[in-house]
């Protein structure tokens, strides 16, 4: 699990700041499966993931879920709707045990004007997610499922640390949730895991993914677009 200090906005603050800030943030555990939010729940507080995984998500009116991030330890959510005062516009679950760290939104503002090192990382990491959906939207719209499948990957591997042959990926989603990430059905996501894994790109089984050719994994592949 990582400390206060390990999370990117305050690496820069003092010891004595850090720990008034952990006195005054809530540390929650969470079991896998769990709800954390609700999307439209006020949005009064920044929560940052210690440890373990969370899935941000929204239903469609007919009831399909879709996956907006897979955030992991070290990341946060919460910051646009206390910055904005809007309600949470996405629900959080726990897709494995987590620990979070809950900061009052007013804590967190006074931060964002009280340290410059607080606010650059903010404004940085506003700007990496307009980058990132900017990048989501073109897939989604241009790529079959393979290729989303391919960049899904691909983003996962330079997360964990790169894409050096034989990268082994861990705690990867279920087939299900990587469709929804996606933006595909768990069927078409499956056949294409079979693929990749029969032209080599790739071998998987059941807990595991380990790349073996990452510069073809970078290649297009076919057009299916279930």
């Amino acid at each position: 699990m990582i400390g206060l200090q390990d999370l990117v906005w305050f690496s820069e603050l003092p010891p004595a700041e850090l720990n008034r800030i952990d006195s005054l943030s809530t540390r929650r555990t969470f079991t896998s499966g769990t709800r954390i939010l609700e999307r439209g729940d006020p949005g009064h507080t920044v929560l940052f993931v210690l440890s373990g995984q969370v899935l941000a998500v929204q239903w469609t009116q007919s009831g399909r879920e879709i996956v907006y991030s897979d955030i992991g330890s070290g990341s946060a959510f919460g910051e646009l709707s206390v910055i904005s005062g809007h309600p949470r516009s996405l629900s959080l679950y726990a897709r494995t045990d987590c620990t979070l760290l809950e900061m009052p939104g007013e804590l967190f503002l006074g931060l964002i004007d009280a340290h410059p090192s607080v606010r650059a990382a903010l404004m940085r990491g506003l700007v990496r997610r307009v980058y990132e959906l900017t990048e989501r939207v073109h897939e989604l719209t241009s790529l079959g499922v393979e290729d989303r499948l391919r960049a899904y990957l691909l983003r996962v591997a330079m997360e964990q640390g790169g894409l050096e042959p034989g990268r082994t990926l861990t705690n990867l989603p279920t087939h299900a949730e990587i469709a929804n990430i996606v933006g595909a059905n768990r069927e078409a996501v499956s056949r294409n895991f079979a693929t990749l894994n029969r032209k080599g790109i790739i071998e998987s089984g059941r807990k595991y993914l380990r790349i073996l050719q990452p510069e073809a994994l970078m290649h297009e592949g076919g057009q299916d677009q279930d």
